[in-house]
């Protein structure tokens, strides 16, 4: 079951990431002052790597074998 949920987890993570990946692209890209717009990546890019961080450790934390161990597949 472990291995189902983490499956679905890596898939969102992997659209977190490629969201992620788009918007600093369009800061970078599509700039109307060059300082304020790598400020403005390095600020997105250090939050979103805590919030990973933080996310997993909460999804870790979670016992998904008592929580869905009567759900049959």
């Amino acid at each position: 079951m472990h291995s189902i949920v983490f499956g679905f987890y890596l898939l969102i993570v992997l659209i977190f990431l490629a969201t992620g990946a788009a918007i600093v692209f369009h800061l970078l890209y599509y700039k109307i002052n060059r300082r304020v717009s790598g400020v403005m990546s390095l600020i997105y890019a250090i939050g979103a790597v805590l919030l990973l961080i933080s996310n997993f450790v909460l999804f870790e934390q979670v016992d998904w074998n008592s929580l869905l161990g009567n759900f049959k597949i």
